[in-house]
């Protein structure tokens, strides 16, 4: 791989383009797409470069290089500040009722609540945008809620928390929420505000657990400060400083290893449902889809009988064959 970027990099930048290279196409393969700042928090928590911002930009740059010259995959990147939509149509009828006909009734597409008998309602927040589709990939098979509230949680997404969480205390279920951030003042103050918002906006009385990331998470993963995240002018300096002391740097939550957060997430979840239920749900779940595929071939038999002299491929339903 170095015989590659030889060719197109100097040898200060070739450093960063092989480390570029390992984690995306190697150590971080599996959670692709990654965004540019996963990316460089990997690089300054293996100390190839500084934590800086001109760090950041250079990071920034040979990323967009590795992909031009087919180094690194485009799609290993994702920019989640930007989107696009969808185009609307089909090109026939026939594609359509094939979509449709395949979609029908599809035991994959079923899924039961699997906390619906649990004692507590848990929904997670976090203020990382670019961090939430790994967790999405674990809160999602828990059939739990993670919101994205970014630096300032809105008042109309308290509300909506609140509304969530007085219906769990009517149907005699515990409150929960468990929040991933930053390790800085203003990361630390978030879920505080969140409880307080909770509690003297809407009268609810929610638990609030801090998973990540704190102090003892930075040492066990020897994760990368950053000291120009803590600025005295930041209105929560004063609460930081008694809380942590002068001492402690702050970290950000990219720092971590994605299998780290999804870990910590994972135990974090497991700590608050009682699992046995969990898997219970599970197993009634596994029933339900035999169930629905034993539907699905009657109907589709059905259509095929009917409509199979009209649109080719449903003569397939009959058979059985979709």
């Amino acid at each position: 791989m170095k015989i590659c970027t030889s060719t197109i990099f100097s040898s200060k930048t070739r450093t960063v383009a092989d480390a570029l290279i390992q984690v995306i196409n190697h150590d971080l393969a599996a959670y692709q797409p990654l965004t540019v700042r996963q990316c460089y928090y990997q690089l300054v928590g293996r100390q190839i470069i500084p934590n800086n911002l001109s760090q950041y930009s250079k990071v920034s740059r040979v990323l967009v290089q590795l992909r031009e010259e087919g180094l690194v995959p485009w799609a290993a990147i994702e920019d989640r500040t930007r989107r696009t939509t969808d185009k609307r149509g089909v090109s026939s009828v026939t594609d359509w009722l094939d979509i449709e006909a395949r979609a029908l009734f599809n035991p994959g597409n079923y899924g039961r609540c699997l906390v619906q008998g649990q004692t507590v309602h848990v929904e997670i927040t976090t203020e990382k945008d670019a961090l939430a589709a790994i967790l999405e990939d674990v809160v999602y098979p828990y059939c739990v809620r993670l919101n994205v509230v970014r630096g300032q949680v809105s008042a109309t997404m308290v509300e909506q928390i609140a509304r969530r969480f007085d219906q769990a205390i009517m149907d005699n279920k515990r409150p929960v929420l468990i929040h991933f951030g930053d390790l800085d003042p203003s990361g630390v103050a978030i879920p505080k505000a969140l409880q307080r918002n909770l509690a003297d906006r809407h009268g609810i009385d929610a638990e609030v657990l801090r998973a990540a990331l704190n102090p003892d998470q930075v040492d066990l993963f020897a994760l990368p400060g950053s000291p120009d995240a803590v600025k005295s002018q930041d209105p929560n300096h004063g609460a930081w400083l008694r809380e942590y002391g002068p001492a402690q740097s702050a970290v950000e939550l990219d720092a971590l290893h994605p299998k780290d957060l999804q870990d910590i997430l994972r135990a974090a979840l497991n700590g608050v449902f009682d699992m046995e239920d969990f898997a219970a749900q599970k197993q009634r779940e596994i029933h339900d889809r035999e169930l629905i595929k034993e539907i699905r071939r009657y109907a589709l038999a059905c259509v095929g009988r009917r409509y199979g002299n009209e649109v080719p491929f449903a003569a397939d339903y009959a058979g059985g064959q979709i």
